[in-house]
């Protein structure tokens, strides 16, 4: 049984790491320079006596702890907690907190500092996003090497980014240096570290708050690859070649047991999916979170009523995209009485 949420949801926390030079502050520039609304709490790590990523990113509005001289994996553990509390107990708190790692940092031990008992109920960790430099990758010597591996098999959706700069045979060979032993993982290609807030953050949830004729244009939030003849595409970064998204809704109450189970069994080319569900959980209809970012994903029971109709977003890229499998898949969450 999926435990049930607190009503007022975590902070999510968006840990960016990979090896030096990987593209994590450029990435974070992005972000930051245009929040989209959004209230950011920034932790920002360099492993050297002057916080140079720290400095990069001033001039944003976002608040900021800047960590200096020491890696937050190991000896400045104790420092990254008490940024997080600091964050945490402003009078305006974040509305999601990123952490930039230093290049030398192993993202298991951060992970562990970020979801220890003290911060349960107030924050949670939504994604840890590798960045893998596609050119210089090859060049590293064996204990980088070893690193950068260990990095992006502790993530949960890796971007090899630089590929403009990159051969194609270079960006194949990092790929399969960093696959080998994690097939499973999720990646994309990037450039200059530009990728789509949806696939960062995920779809946005407001389509569970609003009425359902609105609802599924929410729900399409213009993603990527989206369709919607009522949308404008002029975006400032065309992605529509290179992702593609699918929204799924269903007005009946889902089984709860099949629901679990078909989400649970994706297609693992998918990075991001999220979607707000009325299920049946022992003869009540239920309100249920699902999210999917990378590897990581999260069913979860919430209180509070659930919505009139169960929706979900995916997203994935455009060459693997498969809609007629996913049709597929969250088909087996539908109670059987209500099949057929």
């Amino acid at each position: 049984m999926a435990e049930t949420a607190s009503q007022t949801a975590p902070v999510p926390v968006t840990i960016l790491c990979g090896f030096l030079g990987a593209g994590k502050s450029t990435l974070l520039k992005r972000v930051l320079e245009d929040p989209q609304g959004v209230r950011y709490g920034v932790v920002v790590n360099d492993f050297g006596a002057i916080n140079i990523d720290a400095a990069l990113v001033a001039e944003t509005s976002a608040d900021q702890v800047a960590l200096s001289n020491g890696c937050i994996c190991c000896s400045m553990r104790d420092d990254l907690v008490a940024a997080l509390e600091n964050l945490m107990g402003m009078e305006t708190p974040p509305e999601h907190v990123i952490i930039e790692a230093s290049g030398v940092s192993r993202p298991l031990a951060i992970l562990d500092a970020v979801e220890q008992g003290a911060f349960a109920g107030r924050i949670a960790v939504d994604a840890t996003i590798c960045l893998v430099d596609a050119e210089q990758f090859r060049t590293l010597d064996f204990r980088a090497t070893e690193l950068a591996i260990d990095q992006a098999g502790s993530s949960d959706l890796l971007v090899f980014n630089k590929c403009d700069l990159a051969s194609e045979a270079d960006i194949a060979a990092t790929e399969a240096a960093l696959l080998g032993p994690n097939p499973t993982i999720r990646r994309i290609r990037a450039i200059q570290a530009d990728v789509p807030r949806d696939i960062l953050f995920g779809p946005d949830l407001r389509l569970s708050r609003s009425p359902v004729g609105q609802e599924a244009h929410d729900a399409h939030h213009c993603a990527p690859g989206c369709d919607h003849p009522d949308h404008d595409h002029a975006h400032d970064h065309d992605h529509t070649r290179i992702f593609d998204s699918w929204h799924w809704s269903h007005e009946a109450p889902l089984d709860w047991e099949r629901t679990r189970a078909a989400l649970s069994a994706l297609p693992s080319w998918l990075l991001r999916a999220k979607g707000v569900l009325k299920v049946s959980v022992e003869g009540a209809d239920r309100r249920v979170v699902f999210q999917l970012v990378g590897k990581r994903q999260a069913i979860m029971l919430e209180e509070g009523a659930p919505p009139d109709t169960s929706q979900i977003v995916f997203i994935g890229p455009a060459e693997q995209f498969d809609r007629e499998a996913l049709e597929a898949h969250v088909a087996d969450c539908v109670r059987r009485e209500n099949t057929g």
